[in-house]
């Protein structure tokens, strides 16, 4: 009775794996005929010589010993793995946290083994990879976001450019906005004000805020010189006296037109302060008269009053939220200002100290850019100049387009690695 084999048999005998002890039992001429039959004319035969390639492949990395122990290591581990993740209550979590890693090492094999297996090996679907890999981390940017994916974010320079400005020792007693139009007005960088306080918070670099206080609405001159606001503020040096800082400042541009600094609460200083300005500033020759703001206190009346009311004075005296429904918060913010950007962050031992420290701290509070003036310095506004907001607008657009270009041409770490496995 003549026999009937099963094919992987003869494939066996054709790949010359075939069981010794079962060949011996197979007629010669059949193994002959399994040897020499031609197999191209059949329906598939084209996979069928793949396969067989395949095979042969797996003979002789069967054949050597060192290959198969290695295999069979490997082939143990992962089982271990598998295992041990099918056992985690927490898989998920701990795939979610090693997302970057996954998508890199899938991307490092799937062209070997195929997306669909690589995939498999993590538990995870399509749509979850490619979730994963919009968000793939990018070590060179802050945002951890690849440059080529999301290239409107900021370029490496510009960052640098960021974190050089709030670093640097000329600025670390500026609030924050100052800093940004520093660098906007030095041609340094050029980006939206919301984006560089992201950045600076992203860095870790902002700046302390002292505690906020609500002001009421403010009067508002259209103009410097119109109107004028007075205030004393309160400042102890480590001797613990009490220094009595007088300001007097325009209202339009934020400048301080002059200071004093004394041990006393008295109006008699507060006039000297106002007189030296009126002849400094040539406030007489203001017409219409010019509006002194202040509070109620007994350091704005006695000679203040005599001074406002002579027949020579152009200057007429309003107490806020009084004579006027304004409060007097424009020489407030102010006030804060030269005391938590300046005096409170030097140490200074007595009036003396804080009368020499105080010329320092009013020329740089004058010569500061303020977010108010739209970059423009109090100094600068107080002569002239007018506050613009769209002044840097055309740069930070052109910035824009540039730093598109840029990041489009940059490659993250994430696109290193798909590049390299892509040639592998």
């Amino acid at each position: 009775m003549k026999r009937s084999y099963h094919t992987d048999i003869a494939l066996q005998h054709r790949l010359g794996i075939l069981d010794s002890a079962l060949t011996k039992q197979i007629p010669s001429s059949t193994l002959h005929n399994w040897k020499r039959k031609d197999f191209s004319s059949l329906v598939g035969a084209e996979y069928a010589s793949d396969f067989e390639q395949n095979l042969l492949m797996i003979k002789d990395f069967l054949s050597k010993r060192y290959l198969l122990n290695a295999a069979k290591s490997i082939y143990f581990i992962y089982t271990a793995y598998v295992k041990i993740l099918d056992s985690a209550k927490n898989r998920n979590k701990l795939f979610r946290q090693s997302r970057d890693t996954i998508v890199s090492t899938i991307d490092r094999v799937k062209g070997s083994i195929g997306l669909s297996r690589a995939l498999r090996a993590f538990f995870i679907s399509y749509q979850q990879y490619y979730a994963w890999k919009k968000k793939v981390q990018c070590k060179v940017s802050p945002f951890t976001l690849c440059r080529k994916l999301y290239p409107h974010q900021l370029t490496t320079k510009e960052v640098d450019t960021v974190k050089g400005y709030l670093k640097d020792p000329k600025y670390l007693n500026w609030n924050i906005t100052p800093v940004y139009y520093q660098m906007l007005r030095q041609k340094a960088a050029f980006m939206s004000k919301t984006s560089f306080y992201k950045y600076a918070n992203l860095l870790m670099l902002t700046r302390a805020k002292p505690e906020k206080k609500k002001y009421g609405k403010g009067i508002r001159a259209d103009a410097p010189k119109r109107i004028l606001h007075m205030d004393v503020t309160i400042y102890r040096p480590l001797d613990h006296t009490r220094v009595y800082i007088y300001l007097l400042v325009d209202n339009f541009s934020r400048y301080i037109l002059n200071w004093k600094a004394s041990l006393e609460y008295s109006a008699s200083i507060t006039f000297e302060n106002i007189n030296e300005a009126y002849q400094k500033f040539n406030l007489a020759k203001m017409d219409p008269s010019v509006d002194l703001v202040c509070d109620g206190g007994s350091e704005n009346r006695g000679m203040v009053d005599v001074f406002v009311s002579s027949s020579g004075s152009n200057i007429q005296k309003l107490v806020a939220q009084t004579d006027i429904v304004f409060s007097n918060s424009m020489v407030e913010a102010v006030n804060k200002r030269v005391k938590y950007d300046f005096l409170f962050t030097a140490r200074l031992l007595d009036i003396g100290q804080t009368k020499q420290y105080l010329a320092y701290a009013v020329e740089g509070y004058n010569s500061k850019p303020h977010s108010a003036l739209h970059g423009l310095t109090p100094a600068e506004a107080f002569n002239g100049a007018l506050p613009d907001r769209g002044m840097f607008k055309p740069a930070i657009q052109q910035a824009a387009q540039k730093r598109k270009l840029i990041n489009l041409g940059q490659q993250c770490l994430s696109c290193v690695d798909n590049s390299t496995a892509s040639s592998q």
